[in-house]
């Protein structure tokens, strides 16, 4: 009787051995590392196009072309894609990354938001401010507008970085405003903003603009 049980009990131990050892094991998983280039195309993709989807009457750019022999930092975006250089691609500030792109974009919804502020036409040209300088200003203003609005980590990083790029902005020429100057407009949006609040301030700082002498 007991040598009976004994040999049960054995048997029960094996079988019990036998499926804890069959059980599949999975390797875990493997995070992937995107390139450089993979990396801003998501950016662009999953932080850049969201801040725009309201501009519903404005065909955004979706193609992403990538100059690979410019190692200049710059962008450019048009009715279908946008561009950028490998600079742009090489610098690890990925705040300053979404600037760029968002900036960019923002030159096409540039008169459409005019519009929607009661404003017609394109945008005029000042006496001191020519009509270019100020699509870079309004272009600067809807992208951190945006960026503030809606991602509150990468403007609390942008806003830490202004003189870095206050220096990549660069100096005046005809078409573009000196970094100082656009920084300053950037800065004047931001301190209305804490007076008021983001969008009364963004109406207020878009008119000005469009009406600079």
């Amino acid at each position: 009787m007991n040598k009976t049980f004994l040999v049960l009990f054995s048997f029960l131990m094996f079988a019990c051995n036998t499926n804890s050892s069959n059980e599949e094991v999975f390797p875990p998983i493997k995070e992937v590392t995107l390139t450089k280039e993979e990396s801003i195309i998501k950016m662009y993709n999953e932080s850049v196009l969201p801040l725009f989807k309201n501009y519903t009457d404005v065909n955004i750019p979706t193609e992403f072309k990538i100059e690979e022999d410019d190692l200049s930092i710059n962008a450019g975006a048009s009715f279908g894609y946008v561009e950028v250089s490998q600079g742009l691609i090489n610098i690890t500030k990925k705040h300053i990354q979404l600037f760029a792109l968002s900036h960019e974009v923002a030159h096409i919804v540039t008169i459409p938001q005019a519009r929607l502020f009661g404003l017609e036409g394109s945008i005029p040209k000042g006496s001191i401010t020519n009509d270019y300088k100020k699509a870079e200003y309004l272009a600067d203003l809807i992208a951190i507008h945006l960026i503030k609005s809606k991602l509150n980590k990468e403007f609390s990083l942008l806003s830490t970085d202004f003189p870095f790029l206050q220096n990549l902005l660069g100096g005046s020429t005809f078409t573009h405003p000196s970094g100082s100057d656009r920084i300053n407009a950037i800065q004047t949006y931001l301190e209305n903003s804490i007076s008021s609040n983001n969008d009364e301030a963004f109406k207020n700082n878009f008119l000005r603009i469009w009406k600079m002498e």
